[in-house]
């Protein structure tokens, strides 16, 4: 029983080893003979398998139809010794190509690397080449600019040699020329005084040869008195002389000393058809006699009447009666009244300039007919300086009649409030200038609105403590076209508003004195601004906290500048005079500064034409001799209260400042430490001998001065046009007034020096002015 088991399991088991080898060669006849009913052969196929118990001995090639009986061992070894033979030819030429292609890339590399050696050794060949030529150049170059340097030498020094030749030889003429001059002056004085006996010879008259029109120009340059004087050489002469276009503007107010009414009447009644231009300002003897006349001179277009207190109502009645063309009218400082007011603006419809300063006696009832007629609709510029007596009424009137208005100006109005200059600009908006000067009581919110309404061009603002940057950053802000910032003894002005101030664009003058809070900061925020390539006139006077760091600052940055004022700033000192050699500054003010001689010396390279001095206590002789050597072409020189100067200072100016037109020495001192120090006709000597050209001079407060200074005054008159003599104690009324009638402009008086102007007490300490003596000043500089 256990043996029939086991052959029945090892049957089971060949049987399932045998079934992968059925299936194999099933599948591969089936493959090869491809029967067209595949299942049909296979259940033949297994049909045929039934029957054999031994599946081992089975040969399964039977079941391939198609196999070729003829293939054969040889055939077969051929084949496998052809195919081994290929495999080792294709291994050796395989073989051969990679031996080829390695040599290929290896001669390749080193080809390469002879041509880059040959590279850098032809770069070397030339870079040894090139660097011996450049030491060789530059062995030549050298040695030809230390031949050249060598020759330059001598020729600068040959000019030097030259140029101290020329100097020398001057100087030394000039001292001769002086030692002369002081040694012969009393001679001088004698044969002035001798009567001359002269030869009258026949002369050519050239101007009465030239053409009419040509004449005609030369004597346009001259003034009245010349022409009432040329009148009288000859006929020709007073053929040119009574040319009507020769009247067509005439000023009396530059003789308004010695012009008459008779003179006035005559000359307007002879010329009134020709007259477009008439000045007769400060002309108190003209009377109703001549002052009519004005009325018959119909193509009248200015008329300046200031001053003249026999102005009546009736008076400017007739004259704007009689001139319907008036373009100008000047009324300041008259006793018209609203009458007078009523009548230019229903007469004069075309009038544009109006000045009422100092009018007092008018109300706003006077520009009532503003709201009724057209006299005011060209008006564009209106002066109503120290008019107190106006209320916001008028200003209602003011702006509703001059939509055109474009300037006005209310200085020393210290009544003007909020109110009246916002009823101003309720209807005026075009304005593009307005001063402030003395107002007070205007607060920001005025300033404000002011920025905002008017198109600004130019503002001035003085003594107003309530201005705030509130008020600069909106006038800055909204006035973008502001060319003029005038902001003076404003407190409010401070290092923040100079940072609103810098965004103008346009800004071409800058006034801050008297604005205690300005520092340097300030000055750097101008000087980086937008408007420091255009800004010509900068005022800091007053500013203790400035330094010789802005100084430095404004000199470099601000390249237009043409005037520059300093004065009374405590810092400024002489390292900051330095640092404006180079720069564009033709005018500048040092008054009451710091500086030493050191300081006016240091000034070179800078083409000055004007130069205040004035309280300068530290400057000697020695210092305006450094300053007038290096600058010689001044033209303007105040050298008052200086305590210091002698008249060694007044030759220095003679002998370099050629062209000097006007001079200033006011309060220089009386009496030194020795007796050589002093002010004297010396002085005036050394000025008459080199100073040709002076058209103004001042010696008030000189009181060392004589008599015998006048004539030699006379040698430079003309051209000497103003002088002032006030407190020039020893000059006498007589010999003062006989000088009077050369100039055109004459002030002499006897009265005491100011203590504030003596500028000899106590050491040479300046005694501070108090603050009418400043009002007293600034109103002297406005008239």
């Amino acid at each position: 029983m256990a043996a029939a088991d086991t052959d029945r399991s090892l049957k089971m088991n060949e049987i399932k080893q045998c079934l992968p080898q059925i299936s194999k060669s099933l599948l591969t006849a089936a493959c090869l003979t491809c029967p067209n009913e595949p299942v049909e052969f296979l259940k033949r196929v297994l049909i045929a398998f039934q029957g054999h118990d031994n599946l081992q001995t089975v040969d399964w090639q039977k079941f391939v139809d198609y196999v070729n009986d003829f293939i054969t061992k040889e055939s077969l070894k051929s084949k496998a010794v052809d195919e081994s033979s290929q495999m080792v030819l294709y291994k050796a030429w395989k073989k051969f190509i990679q031996q080829r292609n390695e040599e290929a890339i290896e001669t390749a590399l080193q080809m390469e690397r002879a041509k880059t050696y040959a590279e850098k050794k032809c770069l070397n060949v030339a870079f040894f080449r090139w660097l011996n030529f450049v030491r060789s150049f530059k062995r030549r170059r050298a040695a030809s600019i230390d031949g050249l340097q060598s020759v330059m030498n001598k020729i600068r020094i040959k000019r030097y040699i030259a140029s101290w030749n020329v100097v020398t030889v001057d100087a030394k003429r000039r001292r001769e020329y002086f030692k002369r001059l002081e040694a012969n002056v009393k001679e001088l004085d004698t044969k002035s005084q001798q009567p001359q006996i002269e030869l009258v010879e026949k002369r050519v008259d050239g101007i009465s040869e030239l053409p009419h029109h040509l004449s005609l120009k030369i004597f346009q340059y001259l003034q009245l008195r010349d022409w009432l004087n040329c009148s009288e050489v000859s006929n020709t002469w007073k053929s040119i002389v009574h040319s009507g276009t020769l009247w067509s503007q005439i000023d009396f107010s530059v003789g308004k000393d010695w012009v008459t009414d008779f003179i006035v009447q005559k000359i307007l009644k002879s010329y009134r058809p020709f007259v477009t231009h008439l000045n007769l300002r400060g002309c108190q003897s003209t009377k109703w006699s001549s002052l009519k006349y004005i009325s018959e001179c119909r193509n009248l277009q200015e008329l300046n009447l200031s001053e003249v207190l026999a102005i009546s109502d009736m008076m400017i009645q007739k004259i704007t009666e009689g001139c319907p063309c008036l373009l100008y009218l000047n009324l300041s400082y008259t006793l018209i009244t609203n009458q007078s007011l009523r009548a230019a603006f229903r007469n004069c419809r075309s009038l544009q300039y109006l000045s009422l300063a100092h009018c007092r006696r008018f109300t706003d009832e006077g520009f009532l007919t503003l709201t009724t007629e057209e006299g005011g609709r060209n008006l564009m510029h209106l002066d109503l300086t120290a008019c107190i007596q106006m209320t916001p009424k008028g200003f209602e009137y003011i702006s509703a009649g001059c939509p055109s208005l474009k300037e006005v100006v209310m200085n020393d109005m210290p009544t003007l409030s909020d109110t009246c200059v916002l009823a101003l600009l309720a209807r005026c908006y075009t304005l593009s200038s307005i001063s402030l000067l003395g107002c007070p009581l205007l607060s920001d919110a005025t300033f404000r609105i002011m920025a905002k309404v008017a198109h600004l061009k130019s503002l001035s603002v003085e003594g107003n403590n309530q201005i705030t940057e509130v008020s600069l950053e909106a006038l800055c802000s909204f006035s973008a076209a502001l060319s003029k910032l005038h902001v003076v003894d404003c407190h409010g002005m401070t290092d923040d508003g100079m940072k609103h101030v810098a965004i103008l664009r346009h800004l071409n003058s800058l006034d801050v004195s008297f604005c205690t809070r300005v520092s340097d900061a300030g000055i750097k925020f101008l000087t980086e601004g937008s408007s420091a390539h255009k800004l010509q006139h900068l005022s800091i006077s007053q500013c203790g906290l400035i330094s010789e760091f802005s100084i430095k600052r404004i000199a470099r940055r601000l390249h237009k500048l043409f005037h520059l004022n300093l004065s009374y700033c405590e810092k400024v000192t002489d390292m900051a005079l330095e640092c404006l050699n180079g720069s564009s500054i033709q005018s500048l003010d040092l008054s009451g500064c710091n500086i030493h001689d050191q300081g006016l010396g240091a000034l070179q390279r800078i083409n000055l034409k004007k130069i205040v001095l004035a309280k300068c206590i530290f400057i000697t002789d020695v210092g305006i001799e450094k300053l007038c050597g290096n600058v010689r072409n001044l033209e303007h020189i105040d050298i008052s209260q200086c305590p210091t100067l002698t008249d060694f200072a007044i030759k220095s100016i003679s002998l370099y400042c050629r062209s000097l037109l006007r001079f200033t020495m006011a309060g220089c001192p009386q009496v030194q430490f020795t007796y050589t120090y002093r002010m004297t006709d010396m002085a005036i000597v050394y000025l008459t001998a080199g100073c040709q050209f002076l058209l103004e001079l001042d010696l008030s407060g000189c009181k060392l001065l004589t008599d015998r200074s006048l004539k030699n005054l006379k040698k430079i008159c003309p051209p000497l046009k103003t002088i002032k003599l006030n407190d020039c104690t020893g000059i006498s009324w007589e010999a003062a007034l006989k000088l009077k009638k050369r100039f055109s402009h004459w002030e002499y008086s006897s009265d005491k020096t100011p203590s504030w102007f003596d500028c000899n007490a106590h050491k040479f300490a300046m005694i501070p002015k108090d603050n009418d003596a400043w009002i007293r000043e600034r109103d002297s500089e406005k008239s």
